[in-house]
């Protein structure tokens, strides 16, 4: 068994991903573990029903004990009610706006985003059915999948976008890189202009222009070195990003 030790929601989160049957979460406070009552409560039964204990030392509370496992029936009897009441509600409402001609059809489940990503997490790692995620996020077949869908061509989008931003990167960078190219011929060929000037008759022209060319060789080698650096660093960048999209 393994005690685990949540000072805050993120090493709380963190801690019902890495968590296996028999093991423990302890909090200080029940905030470390949620912001709200209803995702507290889910939290709560998800972990009963992976065979977690949670312990919160500041209010005495342990799901491991015989009273501890009541609360536990009691959190899963309010999450119920609160369900029922939330669709008796919203029946009611619509039915206002069908009489007053206002209804326009279904809005979008109200979802919170990090408990979302969490669970999914853990159901893609294969720690938890898709039939428990959808029990813990409450949410229907077709609303599970369509919202994980959702996030996926939202993440290849923001993916597609980077890697035409960095593609943009290189071509400045190519660009730039020409430019100064450019200027130091100008410069090697005034400095040839002077050498020449000063040197006269006495000097081996023939010499310098052959290190006029060696050194614009060498600048050109830089450059093209310099372009290939740019592209291995944009492929490597790629596929690690290829491999975060993967295993997300």
């Amino acid at each position: 068994m393994t005690l685990w030790t949540a000072d805050n929601r993120k090493d709380f989160l963190a801690a019902v991903k890495k968590a296996r049957p028999g093991d423990c979460i302890r909090v200080e406070s029940l905030t470390d573990a949620a912001d709200h009552a209803r995702e507290l409560l889910s939290a709560l039964c998800a972990l009963a029903d992976r065979g977690i204990g949670f312990v919160c030392a500041a209010d005495g509370f342990d799901t491991r004990t015989e009273t501890g496992g009541a609360i536990i029936g009691f959190c899963r009897a309010l999450l119920r009610l609160e369900r029922k009441d939330q669709l008796d509600r919203q029946r009611e409402g619509i039915e206002r706006a069908r009489e007053e001609g206002k209804y326009k059809g279904r809005r979008p489940i109200a979802v919170d985003e990090t408990l979302f990503d969490s669970v999914v997490a853990l159901w893609k790692d294969g720690q938890i059915t898709a039939r428990e995620a959808m029990t813990r996020l409450d949410l229907k077949p077709n609303t599970f999948y369509r919202r994980i869908k959702d996030r996926e061509e939202q993440k290849m989008k923001d993916f597609k976008k980077m890697e035409k931003d960095i593609r943009a990167e290189l071509k400045d960078a190519a660009r730039q890189s020409r430019q100064d190219l450019s200027e130091l011929k100008k410069q090697v060929r005034a400095e040839a202009e002077s050498v020449k000037q000063a040197a006269g008759d006495a000097v081996d022209l023939h010499d310098v222009e052959r290190e006029i060319r060696r050194g614009r060789r060498q600048a050109e080698a830089a450059h093209e070195d310099s372009i290939r650096q740019i592209k291995k660093d944009v492929e490597a960048e790629t596929k690690e990003l290829k491999k975060l999209m993967e295993e997300q």
